[in-house]
């Protein structure tokens, strides 16, 4: 459980792990789908029951994997009750920032108390969960390990890869978290993305029937949010964020994987006539919902964080906030895990000198594509695709015009060539990424 004591019976925890292995295994692939949105299970049904997304590697040992802390690795547990505190506006005085910080506390205490084995919640960070892929590489015998690294996912291969480069065989980063980002960058970056998606959920009722605000100018869809938006602000701060908050869900995935922009559509436009039945169809609050909020204390916590430097980076990013949903997952970290009592790691670069593939949406609005720019110049031997659409994580779409790439790679280790088109585009090693698609002209497609 704790890498820096030695291994033994009460220092020892259990991983989960689901694999499909072949009679001939033409090699390995780690994946990890994410921060802890899919256990083994799940990954395992999405994976090869329902998308067959690793249709054509299905001649490679797939190992799925889950992160300790979740699912069947002696999951974290927390009372709801308190967790729910947290959720709420953002703090704009020092008092209400200690307030939070006091929530924090509580909340973190209810991790420690009601987890099990005793101490798991200080050794959940990307430094222990390594350690374990590592480990399991050992036992089954690879000589080295390609890896699919799906959003946070990604954050975690770039960390295996900076610690054992000699087991590193062909990694793909796809919806890149990159280490060494700042609370302030990260911040913005997720601004950034918020305005262009909102943009996108405009331009698809620019082009499609649908959509009811259809015939009505460009930036209809964006006003009526706002317009939205103000009247919840008026019955309370709380009732604005719920708001914001379905909207940003909605933009970031639906049930196809990609943003549910028709249902953006018809929720915003029946809101405005009474009926808010798309804002109150929310599910209730689950452990599962929750539990990344102890790795990524361990990972994302920054030193030094006060109520003057919060509301600093708070004001640079609402200032560039033309979508009106003022939100970033950033923020929001910091807050939940303002009250941390262990370590947590230093945001330093990682130069990873092997040959990766990077992957990103333009229009991605959980993984922002500045994002995966920022990762690329931490590889500099690593080929960059960008793909022009929609939606977090281009592997899990059965259709990315991007898979056929990141497939050949896997298999390989050979970097696409430099191409560009209207679907994807090609980076080599060092390039120049081009400024990022206009929301407006890229067409609606996987």
């Amino acid at each position: 459980m704790d890498y820096d004591r030695p291994l033994q019976a009460e220092n020892m925890i259990e991983i989960g792990i689901a694999m499909h292995r072949p009679s001939e295994p033409k090699g390995v692939i780690f994946y990890n789908p994410g921060g802890t949105d899919a256990g083994i299970v799940l990954a395992w049904q999405i994976a090869l029951d329902q998308t067959k997304i690793f249709e054509g590697l299905l001649d490679h040992d797939l190992l799925f994997m889950d992160v300790r802390g979740t699912y069947s690795s002696n999951p974290l547990n927390v009372s709801l009750d308190l967790f729910q505190t947290l959720f709420g506006p953002y703090p704009t005085t020092p008092n209400e920032y200690t307030v939070f910080q006091e929530a924090s506390a509580i909340v973190v205490q209810s991790w420690i108390d009601l987890s099990s084995p005793p101490g798991i919640i200080a050794h959940v960070s990307t430094r222990e969960v390594v350690n374990d892929y590592e480990m399991v590489r050992k036992a089954l015998g690879y000589a080295k390990i390609n890896f699919l690294g799906a959003s946070y996912g990604s954050f975690r291969a770039q960390q295996y890869a900076f610690n054992f480069p000699d087991q590193v065989g062909h990694f793909v980063l796809d919806a890149v978290t990159p280490h060494a980002l700042s609370l302030s960058e990260s911040a913005l970056d997720s601004i950034a993305a918020s305005n262009r998606a909102l943009e996108r959920a405009d331009a698809y009722c620019q082009s499609d029937v649908q959509c009811p605000f259809h015939t009505q100018e460009r930036g209809s869809l964006i006003k009526a949010f706002h317009t939205l938006v103000r009247i919840a602000e008026n019955v309370s701060s709380l009732e604005s964020v719920g708001v914001r908050q379905t909207v940003s869900a909605a933009l970031l995935e639906g049930p196809s994987g990609l943003p549910d922009f028709l249902a953006i559509s018809l929720g915003l436009h029946d809101a405005l006539s009474g009926n808010f039945s798309f804002f109150e169809s929310s599910t209730s609050l689950t452990v599962a919902d929750v539990v990344a909020m102890p790795l990524e204390c361990s990972d994302q916590s920054e030193s030094g964080l006060t109520f003057e430097s919060f509301n600093l980076s708070l004001a640079e990013g609402l200032r560039h906030d033309t979508s009106g949903i003022g939100m970033a997952f950033a923020w929001q970290i910091q807050l939940w895990c303002s009250a941390w009592p262990y370590s947590f790691s230093e945001k330093t670069p990682l130069l990873v000198q092997k040959s990766m593939l990077l992957v990103t949406s333009d229009f991605d609005d959980g993984s922002p594509t500045e994002w995966t720019t920022f990762g690329w110049r931490q590889a500099p031997k690593s080929g960059l695709v960008v793909r022009h659409g929609d939606g977090h994580v281009s592997f899990n779409l059965a259709d990315a015009p991007s898979n056929n790439l990141t497939k050949s790679f896997l298999r390989t280790g050979i970097l696409p060539s430099t191409s560009d088109d209207f679907s994807v585009t090609v980076y080599p090693p060092g390039g120049v990424r081009e400024p990022i698609s206009d929301p407006y002209q890229v067409p609606f497609r996987v």
